[in-house]
């Protein structure tokens, strides 16, 4: 633990020279160092601190170990997520057009999901799009996703004005048992509802508006559709609907 502490200190303050000696002695264990409490940090540290063009070997050892078992990995996850900040194309190119293709099975696992956030957040628009394209036909499913839901959520809120509006269209078009409104009265489906309204979009805060208040009255017993229902100012809509027999 304390020489964890040590090496990332020495990565900071080496000079170039001496630094790259360090992270080329610590390449070989580098699926040892993102599986360690400590070492994962000595390894994102590596990566913050060293020219996007000498990360190469490390890209290297994480394809060889699989993308998926790191990105499923509780630390691994974090060290793609640096990867995606910190390193080009150039570099990353083929590791994350694996990663996006995968997306869809990616997004609902519980660390996995960060790197596709990370994606969304810090990637190319290039790379944004493409994961876009990937979770389109998932998303009305994803939505209400415990861990998925973060995902859409992330989309909502990084993607260029054509990229939501395919979005917000598959969203709004998604039949029963995906529709708006079930997704709307889910546990973790209300959340995507809720950032839908909070884009401040007058086209879409109306139509989700008109949604809400016109849904089938069973799901006004849903205290997540409520919730939702009085974030959109609907409160009265949904007390009257309620009291009627």
């Amino acid at each position: 633990k304390c020489g964890c502490r040590v090496v990332q200190k020495l990565l900071d303050v080496l000079g170039r020279e001496d630094r790259e000696l360090l992270v080329a002695d610590l390449v070989p264990c580098t699926v040892e160092l993102y599986e360690s409490p400590w070492g994962n940090h000595v390894l994102t540290k590596a990566i913050e601190v060293m020219p996007s063009d000498s990360l190469g070997p490390i890209i290297e050892e994480i394809t060889y170990k699989g993308y998926r078992a790191v990105a499923r990995h509780k630390f691994g996850c974090r060290v793609l997520e640096r990867l995606i900040e910190h390193a080009t194309e150039k570099e990353t190119g083929s590791l994350l057009d694996a990663i996006v293709a995968a997306s869809a099975d990616l997004c609902r696992h519980e660390f996995s999901n960060f790197v596709i956030q990370s994606l969304l957040e810090h990637g190319s628009d290039h790379r944004r799009g493409m994961v876009v394209q990937h979770l389109l036909a998932h998303l009305p499913r994803l939505a209400s996703h415990r861990t998925a839901s973060h995902v859409v959520q992330r989309m909502l809120n990084h993607c260029g004005a054509e990229e939501l509006g395919a979005i917000v269209s598959t969203i709004f078009n998604a039949a029963s048992p995906h529709s708006i409104e079930d997704i709307a009265a889910s546990r973790y489906g209300s959340y995507v509802v809720e950032e839908l309204f909070n884009l401040r979009n007058s086209s879409i805060s109306e139509e989700l508006s008109r949604r809400l208040a016109n849904a089938p009255k069973e799901l006004l017993k849903s205290a997540y559709f409520t919730r939702v229902a009085a974030h959109c100012g609907l409160e009265m809509q949904v007390e009257s609907q309620t009291t009627v027999p």
